[in-house]
């Protein structure tokens, strides 16, 4: 082989290397760039944590500031779950918007009698800014008003 398709080849490389890098965030990344503000529980050390105790197989667990125990229970190169607390379910999923990586975040309420709240939130990557407002996308909790004055059957 020549000298110039050795060049042309290292070149061609280095640019598919470069574009993949822009484009190829993984959750990993997002996760460890994730503001304190979104998830205040955890210190960027507890996420980082968490992700190296899934890589080495052992259970995912850390102490957050509230003095209680999360748990991250599945991470992968697009999604992850976290257990926050017994109340707080945190899932994350990457996704390909357009030409843009974003991120949903999926925050799951649930109540000692079992009962849920679902809210969504859609944020750019890496830069974690809020594209789609956080929605509830499902939910088992009564209305206060329901709970006050149930519907009777014998209307």
């Amino acid at each position: 082989m020549s000298a110039r398709a050795i060049r042309i080849i290292i070149i061609v490389s280095a640019a598919t290397l470069c574009r993949a890098a822009a484009h190829g965030q993984t959750m990993r990344e997002a996760f460890a760039a994730m503001p304190d503000s979104l998830m205040p529980t955890l210190t960027k050390n507890n996420r980082l944590d968490l992700m190296d105790f899934m890589d080495a197989n052992m259970r995912a667990a850390v102490t957050n500031r509230l003095g209680g125990e999360t748990l991250m229970t599945f991470l992968s190169a697009d999604s992850l779950s976290v257990k926050v607390s017994a109340a707080l379910t945190v899932d994350m999923k990457m996704a390909q918007a357009d030409t843009a990586a974003v991120v949903r975040v999926k925050r799951t309420y649930t109540t000692a009698t079992g009962e849920h709240a679902a809210v969504t939130a859609t944020y750019g990557a890496p830069s974690w800014t809020l594209l789609e407002p956080a929605r509830t996308t499902e939910t088992t909790l009564y209305r206060l008003d329901e709970k006050v004055n149930p519907a009777q059957d014998n209307k």
